[in-house]
């Protein structure tokens, strides 16, 4: 039986997938949200803007999880209980709202809001940790 944290570990790697799995599926279907929030007699400038603005958050949210695997899979961060449930969190909320963002058509300036407050936090929260390992040279593992 494993113990608190490690159970809480592996909650965390299963929010993390779950909200990479969304945050693609978002990525192969921002066209659609886009037309979506358009005007019904939209010009193609409108939807090319609208698209490069999805991908840009698309390419954001999938940034900061390269940042969070490499603090993940390094252990950076992979034992400390408050950075854990932080991460739990925030993939578990920005999971299910970016699926609901796919699956209902919503706006996709709703990604923006999902990326600053469900991607961006937990990414700044690992560089934290990250950057404050190599500053003591502190080994928890």
């Amino acid at each position: 039986m494993l113990h608190r944290s490690g159970s809480l570990v592996v909650l965390r790697f299963v929010a993390m997938v779950g909200h990479f799995f969304a945050a693609l599926v978002f990525t192969f279907s921002r066209r659609d949200n886009v037309v979506v929030a358009l005007k019904f007699d939209y010009t193609d400038a409108e939807i090319d803007d609208g698209v490069h603005e999805a991908s840009v958050a698309s390419a954001l949210i999938l940034s900061c999880f390269a940042i969070e695997a490499v603090a993940f899979f390094g252990g950076f961060s992979l034992f400390s209980a408050l950075l854990t449930l932080l991460h739990l969190t925030c993939h578990t909320i920005g999971g299910i709202l970016l699926a609901l963002v796919v699956l209902t058509k919503a706006h996709y300036q709703w990604a923006w809001y999902i990326f600053a407050f469900f991607s961006a936090v937990p990414a700044a929260a690992d560089l934290c940790a990250v950057i404050s390992m190599c500053i003591h040279r502190d080994k928890r593992w």
